[in-house]
């Protein structure tokens, strides 16, 4: 499929269409916010035209209960999770940051995934658990499965016993629905309240109730992003459910470099 006239452009696929979208998004100066005009890098009449061509415009208003009757597109500067620039919706002197592939099909599904919410705060809230991990972590360099030497950055954390098991039997616990209401959004980012709504029934918020008992759970390994000559990666290989192979390469000694 052609996707055509993104910001004037036409694209075979969806990633390197969003790619050039955040790319001219990034062109942005600013350490607040700037609504779109037609002067910006992207422009309001860009943004317009993405709506009526890709845009879920009812999915994004049925999912925030608003009309969206006086909204103008705007980027707004976000310190939190990292310092990025943010694609961003005004309306009535009111900022909403979103990721543009939940709202144009041209990105990405084009839709707001309530589950997929959960997820990015549960995984959120342990970020620095992975990052404690990471750390300690920093001078051994190894990938766990095919025991080749890499460099840090290509070596990514994961999670031996799954996320998706500890997750779930979290969410068992607790009620999906129950932590589901507890969601929130912070920038661009969705948490866990840091409140509880009962301390008589939930002595911990449930963002503490997540990290605790995810921490109680988790083991970690290293896994490597790429790897060697051209095989693919172990921890793509393992989120993709396929059985990691490894051809033999010549010369190796234990650490394979």
């Amino acid at each position: 499929m052609i996707y055509k006239n993104i910001l004037g452009k036409d694209f075979k696929k969806k990633d390197e269409a969003y790619k050039y979208f955040r790319k001219k998004i990034n062109e942005f100066d600013t350490r607040s916010h700037i609504v779109m005009t037609e002067e910006t890098p992207v422009r309001q009449s860009d943004m317009k035209q993405l709506e009526k061509d890709y845009g879920s415009i009812s999915d994004r208003a049925t999912a925030k209960k608003s009309s969206f009757s006086d909204y103008q597109w705007c980027v707004e500067y976000l310190e939190k999770p990292f310092p990025s620039l943010a694609l961003g919706i005004i309306e009535n002197s009111k900022i909403e940051a979103f990721n543009a592939r939940n709202l144009f099909k041209c990105f990405g599904p084009g839709t707001f995934n309530l589950n997929k919410n959960l997820e990015e705060a549960l995984r959120y809230e342990i970020r620095p658990q992975i990052e404690e991990y990471r750390k300690m972590y920093r001078n051994s360099h190894i990938c766990a499965h095919c025991h080749y030497q890499f460099p840090a950055q290509e070596l990514e954390v994961d999670h031996v016993y799954p996320f998706a098991k500890i997750k779930k039997e979290f969410l068992k616990l607790y009620g999906k629905e129950f932590i589901m209401n507890c969601l929130y959004k912070e920038g661009a980012v969705h948490r866990l309240d840091d409140l509880s709504p009962d301390e008589e029934v939930y002595p911990d918020s449930p963002r503490e109730a997540w990290f605790d008992f995810h921490k109680e759970r988790a083991t970690y390994q290293m896994l490597c992003k790429n790897g060697k000559e051209g095989l693919p990666g172990c921890h793509p290989s393992k989120r993709m459910g396929r059985k990691i192979k490894f051809k033999a390469l010549s010369g190796n000694k234990s650490p394979k470099m």
